[in-house]
């Protein structure tokens, strides 16, 4: 038998404004009527359609704080001034206006360039005032903003620049694109270099690097078809000398040590091992740096094994102690 309901059906409730079926929220009105009527006084949706902008309806909507001319209307997400245009928007266009810029082209009369920017020199970013607003000039030796473009990525524009960041100019010599395609300018570099040696960078004098074809040497003397090599872009890097590069890293980074220490210390322990005496060899036995986890002080060199054994006991010089007599018993019972 199916089960009937005696639950009366509620009317649906609409708005008192709007008539729309919404659940109500105050006053018997919709949420949005709701808000209107506390914001501006009543429900009513108003809104004024402006079919041109002109500057007087401009001022119209702007009040006077001190020097400023202080827009009144909507904001975009920057907090600068906006409206919309309903006739470019039947037409397809975007309908958003940025004010501060339409205000700049029309109290001047120039036509802002693509990605020139305009900013108040006032600091009130709702400021509209004409003698308050101030374009950007691009810097001298480069293209037009306009021409170079502003959002088709920085590969593109840097290909239309004259000159680097630091004005240095453009040439085949000075200039070379890395592996992700963008301009490096190699005087730049060079210049930082001198600086941090203490040297003046505006005497210092940039020669062009010879080319890694006719280089059969790395400036350490190592042969390149001897040791091997790789292209990083620009010139070939010697794989001996980049390894010694990263071994004197890692030892700096993780122990605070140098390689001049740690070749040291292995010649103060005869070239083996500090707890099994076994000689390292490059190709068998690497020796691994042995320090304190608590203190990150520098104990001595150990073979693989050994570290790892010692690792695995956690430093515990008892827990050792009890190892070496569980094997000392167990070797005797087997003998």
């Amino acid at each position: 038998m199916q089960r009937q309901s005696h639950i009366p059906a509620q009317p649906e409730r609409t708005c008192k404004e709007c008539s729309r079926p919404y659940k109500p929220l105050r006053d018997r009105m919709c949420q949005p009527c709701y808000k209107r009527s506390r914001k501006y006084g009543t429900a009513e949706y108003r809104r004024e359609e402006i079919e041109e902008i002109t500057l007087v309806w401009v001022r119209a909507k702007c009040a006077r704080a001190g020097e400023c001319l202080e827009w009144n209307g909507t904001v975009n997400k920057e907090g600068r001034p906006q409206t919309s245009d309903r006739r470019a928007w039947r037409e397809g266009k975007s309908r958003q206006i940025a004010l501060h810029r339409w205000v700049y082209e029309q109290s001047t009369g120039m036509t802002l360039l693509k990605g020139q920017h305009v900013r108040q020199t006032c600091g009130n970013k709702k400021c509209l005032a004409p003698e308050h607003l101030a374009a950007s000039v691009p810097r001298p030796g480069r293209t037009p903003l306009g021409d170079a473009g502003r959002y088709q990525g920085k590969r593109k524009r840097e290909d239309h620049l004259e000159q680097c960041a630091n004005g240095h100019e453009r040439t085949e010599e000075n200039t070379y694109r890395t592996a992700h395609g963008h301009l490096v300018c190699r005087v730049c570099p060079s210049e930082s270099r001198a600086a941090r040696q203490g040297k003046d960078p505006a005497e210092h004098t940039w020669k062009p690097r010879k080319a890694w074809e006719g280089t059969p040497k790395c400036v350490n003397g190592h042969l390149f078809d001897e040791i091997g090599w790789y292209f990083n872009g620009e010139a070939r890097v010697c794989r001996r000398c980049f390894a010694e590069k990263e071994r004197r890293r890692w030892l700096r980074v993780n122990y605070s040590m140098e390689l001049e220490d740690f070749e040291a210390l292995l010649v103060a322990q005869d070239l083996a091992c500090a707890i099994c005496a076994r000689l390292f060899d490059p190709d068998l036995l690497v020796p691994c740096v042995d320090h304190s986890h608590e203190t990150g002080r520098v104990r001595g060199l150990l073979c693989h094994p050994c570290n790892l054994g010692i690792g695995h006991f956690e430093d515990d010089v008892s827990r050792l102690r009890s190892a070496a007599q569980y094997l000392d018993s167990r070797v005797a019972l087997e003998e």
